[in-house]
């Protein structure tokens, strides 16, 4: 059901393993690391990339400048992106939706929560081996919102529709090929994502630590991703 939207975004503590391309070490890791401490540079700042990762948990989308703050590949994005939006798309599976209405569905929800959590991120404490961020961001009640699948009246009325239309004889394919009912359901599954209830805006202390890019150059990331896709999540 299309309640699996709320919870979907949960999977990407699945990909954590995208900040484990850090600092490769050897027998002398940290000889090596004392040594070469002050020669260090590390790209980007703190809270552009602590930004990428929190929108990468969020919706799976980053934008360009934390992209390359955060010295992401293309690859990096897609494994936790396909994460992200797989459970979204496969919650459409019940009705006859054809590929450029779930295509729409996704862009839709996917910039609607990008504007609803404003998420903006600052350097609280500047440190040359672990920056603090502050992290803000308005994210969705998952309770609330849950409770708003269970009763919603586009959703209840987007089911009804299909169940009548069916009995009438038309199948899912000629529902897939209709202009008219896409079109209504677009509009219903909108008109319920604009109903999800927010959290009021938290804040997020975010502690960084330097990791190596794909590229050999070093990059600031969360010492904690966990936290990170727990708080855009609006978990506790």
């Amino acid at each position: 059901m299309l309640r699996k939207i709320l919870f979907g975004a949960l999977t990407v503590l699945l990909a954590l393993s995208l900040v484990g391309c850090g600092a490769k070490k050897d027998a002398n890791a940290d000889k090596k690391d004392a040594e070469q401490k002050a020669e260090v540079t590390v790209e980007g700042s703190a809270d552009k990339a602590v930004l990428a990762y929190a929108q990468l948990y969020a919706y799976g989308v980053i934008e360009d400048e934390n992209q390359a703050a955060a010295g992401m590949t293309q690859a990096d994005i897609d494994k936790v992106q396909d994460q992200i939006i797989e459970p979204l798309v496969k919650s459409f599976s019940q009705y006859p939706l054809n590929e450029e209405s779930v295509s729409t569905i996704t862009a839709n929800y996917i910039e609607k929560l990008h504007t609803a959590m404003d998420m903006k991120a600052t350097v609280k404490k500047e440190d040359k081996e672990h920056p603090v961020v502050e992290l803000t961001a308005t994210t969705i009640n998952q309770a609330g919102a849950a409770e708003v699948a269970s009763n919603n009246e586009d959703l209840l009325a987007l089911g009804a529709a299909y169940s009548e239309l069916l009995e009438q004889g038309l199948t899912a394919e000629d529902l897939n090929a209709s202009p008219d009912f896409q079109q209504f359901a677009l509009e219903s599954i909108d008109n319920f994502i604009n109903e999800f209830p927010l959290n009021e805006e938290a804040t997020l202390e975010v502690t960084c630590k330097a990791v190596e890019g794909s590229d050999g150059k070093m990059y600031w990331a969360p010492e904690d991703p966990e936290a990170i896709a727990k708080f855009v999540n609006g978990q506790k």
